[in-house]
């Protein structure tokens, strides 16, 4: 009997269930995942270090960033920071310069760009088109940020990918250091 009762139980759920299963106006509402992906970049999380995928339409790349640090000039009133850049060619012809990057502050506000960071850093990232695969490009970008300010996130960003790195760990500014043992 218990047997019965429970089937029957089962049954009647199915029942109802189809009953609630989405309309056609429900359906025209709701896009499909791989729509979704297929128009623009999909944001990532990222870590300093460690190489991750970049791509364009036609393109694929591998990028890694590190040593963010804040640079001594007296070029700028402001706080400078950079990164070191390395991007390395896996399909097609990827263009990756300074422009690909951005820095926010844990706001959001968007850090200016230092276009032109000769004399700033050793080794400035240009604008580079790779045609091989294997080729890799590497350099510096570097951005003004007021004193005092934080860095919250660097993105990279491409036809394809968003991807971010979330700064926990601030970078220390040297010429504060040199500040703080000549005054002890």
């Amino acid at each position: 009997m218990r047997r019965v009762a429970l089937a029957a139980a089962l049954m009647a759920t199915i029942a109802v269930s189809g009953a609630c299963s989405s309309s056609d106006s429900d359906e025209r509402r709701t896009l499909p995942a791989t729509a979704n992906a297929d128009t623009g970049p999909v944001p990532t999380s990222q870590q300093f270090d460690r190489p991750f995928p970049v791509a364009g339409d036609d393109w694929d790349a591998t990028v890694t960033l590190s040593n963010l640090r804040i640079v001594p000039t007296s070029a700028y009133a402001d706080t400078v920071f950079a990164v070191d850049v390395r991007a390395v060619q896996s399909a097609g012809q990827p263009e990756i310069g300074p422009a690909s990057l951005s820095a926010y502050s844990p706001t959001g506000v968007e850090y200016e760009l230092i276009e032109n960071p000769a004399g700033i850093v050793n080794d400035p990232l240009v604008p580079s088109v790779m045609t091989m695969p294997g080729e890799q490009i590497q350099g510096m970008v570097a951005w003004k940020m007021a004193g005092g300010d934080r860095i919250g996130r660097l993105e990279v960003a491409s036809p394809r990918t968003l991807a971010s790195i979330t700064v926990t760990l601030q970078p220390a500014d040297p010429s504060a250091q040199t500040a703080d043992a000549s005054a002890s």
